[in-house]
């Protein structure tokens, strides 16, 4: 059985209803990239500030901050450890290290894509109303779909050029998708 599972879509998309019915199905651990950085974003220090300059805007990090976090990840959880990342791999740089550090560690991983419309997830997001306020406003919104495209389609692109990505149809009930996500996984 596939022990590392990536899930990635576009903001609202239900990585994270996903990662997390996935997660009490099969007990594996759940890393989800943005719940970190909204983490540090909230830090009164430097580097909370630092991240709140670009998380506010709306911009992914860095791809070497992201590869940083999920690197720490991977390389201290054992192989017979089941993981799934939430979010990680969104910019194509983050998904080569991605694959070349899973591959290095013989970790065999699938990356489910879960498709959604722009117009369903700015219906999910204003319904959402996350405390951090980038869920609100439909010009933040439309940024961060912006900043996906010009991005994490490229990541994406790149997992489907190694063979690696499942697109999921996400505009269905989550636990639709979640029987999806199972039948690819023979759970």
């Amino acid at each position: 059985m596939i022990k590392t599972i990536l899930m990635m879509g576009k903001t609202g998309s239900g990585k994270g209803v996903q990662s997390e019915m996935l997660s009490k199905k099969t007990g594996f651990k759940i890393f989800s990239s943005g719940d970190k950085f909204r983490s540090l974003r909230v830090r009164e220090d430097w580097l909370g500030k630092r991240v709140r300059e670009e998380y506010d805007q709306g911009l992914l990090m860095p791809h070497w901050f992201a590869s940083y976090i999920f690197e720490d990840v991977l390389l201290s959880t054992p192989p017979e450890s089941g993981l799934i990342f939430e979010g990680t791999g969104r910019k194509k740089p983050e998904a080569e290290l991605f694959d070349e550090v899973a591959t290095w560690l013989r970790r065999d991983y699938v990356v489910f894509d879960i498709k959604v419309s722009d117009e369903e997830v700015i219906k999910r997001l204003q319904l959402r109303g996350r405390s951090d306020g980038l869920d609100a406003n439909v010009e933040k919104i439309k940024f961060r779909l912006d900043e996906y495209r010009k991005h994490t389609d490229p990541a994406i692109g790149y997992f489907k050029s190694v063979g690696r990505a499942i697109e999921i149809n996400g505009e269905q009930t989550p636990e639709a998708v979640h029987e999806d996500i199972n039948k690819v996984l023979r759970l």
